[in-house]
């Protein structure tokens, strides 16, 4: 185990500092900032290759950031507790942070009655982090997202998902035109696949409809819905039966509901 010392902004701080800060930097060197105990566990556990760690040791580490520093091969860097405080987002400075480096994901859906869900151009970080929350604890089977969305491996969404991000296989698509030759594909594996998507003006409620089948769950952009070209290729277009004095739900927590109802009927 080496642990380098930086006690100043030097190159190395600001690399971190820019890889937590700036997407385009995050992509170009394949890295991305993680935070918390949690993110850390589930992303060491789930075999995402540790870049560099970084701690502070203004106060003791912990028996668990201690083994983490210790097991890790790549570079460790002990900084001062004001760097830290630039790092951490926490209102109590968290011990330990991490860089980590990006996988290339792919589509693999092996499961007999897979749950896929597509997100349109998500926008609200804490949304999306909430959303891969809900995914891991409801059984979904691969993410798919696609347009110009807000960046899943940004620190906040990290943070939001707990760990989730993590354990649930997710990929950004290009185009529709991917995903359509998604769907076509999974048609032939498997026969009864049901598209379904979420919008307010749908005749019918999530929960009359059969739902114990291969679902591609389509849910739209926090403001502007999904795009017209989604409800096209849906089998079903549902809503959520609501209060009337409500018009509209939290993507989060419409992808939630939905999810939720998928399972419910399943088990």
């Amino acid at each position: 185990m080496i642990i380098k010392k930086i006690s100043k902004e030097n190159a190395t701080f600001q690399q971190i500092l820019a890889i937590k800060e700036n997407r385009h930097k995050r992509h170009t060197l394949r890295k991305f900032f993680v935070e918390g105990v949690q993110n850390i566990k589930d992303a060491i556990s789930n075999n995402w290759e540790i870049d560099c760690l970084v701690f502070t040791s203004f106060n003791e580490l912990s028996n668990w950031a201690k083994d983490v520093v210790k097991n890790n091969k790549q570079d460790n860097y002990e900084i001062s507790f004001e760097l830290m405080q630039k790092l951490s987002d926490k209102t109590d400075i968290s011990e330990i942070v991490g860089i980590f480096k990006m996988k290339d994901m792919s589509i693999y859906i092996t499961n007999k009655n897979p749950i896929i869900l597509f997100l349109d151009r998500p926008s609200k970080k804490g949304n999306l982090g909430n959303i891969i929350r809900s995914a891991d604890a409801l059984n979904v089977n691969q993410i798919l997202f696609t347009g110009h969305s807000v960046d899943i491996f940004d620190h906040e969404v990290i943070s939001a998902s707990m760990g989730s991000i993590f354990k649930v296989p997710f990929k950004y698509l290009d185009s529709n035109v991917e995903l359509l030759n998604l769907i076509n594909d999974l048609r032939i594996k498997y026969p009864t696949l049901k598209v379904v998507a979420s919008s307010l003006q749908a005749d019918k409620f999530l929960e009359n409809e059969n739902l114990n089948c291969p679902i591609i769950l389509l849910m739209g952009n926090e403001r502007k819905g999904l795009g017209s070209k989604y409800y096209e290729i849906a089998d079903s277009i549902l809503k959520i039966k609501m209060n009337d004095n409500i018009d509209s739900l939290n993507l989060a927590c419409a992808t939630s509901i939905f999810l939720y109802e998928i399972n419910k009927q399943r088990n």
